[in-house]
């Protein structure tokens, strides 16, 4: 039977954006991982309410009221003020209030709520605590090994895990890597339908300029100096569209290569079009550094679902859920990602070499329907309501 969901999540569309004056603060990847979990909830046949902080990065120093989303009617917005920090509070308050008038509607099953940020968690304890709600984190990130989280704000975060993990009733967990005291399930990913790509209508034009994409937060965990660096190792002739923003972006546009094309943040829309028309997909997160312990690049299963040759890094546990569909390279190592590039490259020029790649995308792709993935998140959501229902039956 499905279950009636509260997903605390960072999810927003255009009509917050427009009201708040600003511009998406959460990555495409990031963005698009929101919407798959939701996506995967539903095909499972539950009933997804969606509570978003829909903190934009604005610094306005304005107040704004939540609202019902125009475009989402299952999805509602915080109120936020334009202070970092500030507004954390804010919005756990905002928060609060939509809880309480929520449940005196409707009974909530389970609250599924992103990562360990501060407003989040909050929300979650405080629900469990007072309403008896389970609650279920979706863990990936690993907040306090994040690069850009110093000081205090690295402080907060530390007792926030602590707290939490004793509260857990599940989990859902990016990695196999990942350990948590309480029921999970993986979810690296799922794929809704496989697209037919550019890539698969055509057989390979030996005039044509391999397109390569990078979409991700341009900061050094997520690998954009490796990429940069290792194009001084190949001299092969391509296009690599880099999209995204983040704390290197100026290191970026001051790149000389021309074969560098940079577009910035894109909408959902504009991305998906980039993607269509691309033949490579790049993966560069450092496998090197804590923060790839707690995620894994999700994005790559959209990558395969759309029929891409995928490059990636050996982070998390991408060889062992994924093999030898991805041409790998190590060490975070620039010479061994161009090695890679060069490497796709020319199986994207044979079209022998093409199909085989093919067959494996198509195998994972069967593998890792929304559909599969929405039965195992159905068993763990069973399991952690059949072990509330024993504890509340006990006290």
């Amino acid at each position: 039977m499905g279950k009636k969901i509260l997903y605390v999540t960072n999810y927003y569309l255009d009509d917050v954006v427009k009201q708040r004056h600003s511009e998406p603060y959460i990555s495409q990847a990031g963005q698009n991982k929101g919407r798959y979990i939701m996506d995967m909830l539903r095909t499972g046949g539950n009933d997804v309410i969606v509570w978003s902080n829909a903190w934009t990065n604005s610094h306005s120093l304005k107040f704004y009221r939540g609202f019902q989303s125009e475009e989402d009617s299952s999805l509602y917005y915080s109120d936020i003020v334009g202070i970092p920090g500030l507004n954390a509070y804010v919005c756990l308050a905002s928060s609060k209030r939509f809880l309480r008038k929520l449940v005196k509607k409707q009974k909530i099953d389970v609250i599924i709520f992103y990562n360990m940020r501060l407003e989040n968690s909050k929300l979650a304890l405080y629900a469990k605590k007072h309403f008896k709600i389970p609650i279920i984190l979706q863990y990936e990130d690993g907040l306090t090994n994040d690069a850009n989280i110093r000081g205090l704000k690295k402080l907060v975060y530390q007792n926030m895990e602590q707290e939490v993990l004793g509260q857990l009733d599940g989990a859902f967990l990016v990695n196999s890597k990942i350990q948590v005291p309480c029921p999970s399930v993986v979810i690296r990913g799922a794929i809704r339908d496989r697209e037919k790509s550019r890539t698969e209508k055509c057989l390979p034009d030996t005039d044509h300029i391999p397109k390569l994409l990078f979409s991700s937060t341009l900061d050094r965990q997520r690998g954009i100096g490796v990429l940069l660096e290792a194009l001084a190792y190949t001299k092969e002739d391509f296009i690599l569209t880099i999209t995204g923003r983040g704390e290197a972006e100026q290191q970026v546009r001051a790149q000389k290569d021309r074969r560098i094309r940079f577009l910035g943040y894109l909408d959902y829309a504009a991305y998906k079009k980039e993607l269509e028309e691309t033949d490579i997909c790049l993966n560069v997160q450092l496998a090197h550094h804590e923060f790839g312990n707690f995620s894994f690049p999700s994005k790559i299963f959209e990558y395969l679902s759309a029929g891409k040759l995928v490059i990636s890094s050996d982070v998390a546990d991408t060889k062992e859920a994924l093999g030898d569909t991805l041409i790998l390279y190590g060490e975070d190592d620039p010479r061994q990602l161009a090695a890679a590039i060069d490497r796709a490259i020319a199986i994207q020029k044979n079209e022998k070499e093409r199909q085989i790649y093919q067959n494996k995308i198509a195998a994972v792709v069967e593998q890792n329907t929304i559909d599969k993935v929405a039965e195992r998140v159905n068993r763990l959501l069973e399991k952690v309501a059949n072990s509330h229902s024993k504890h509340i039956q006990g006290e």
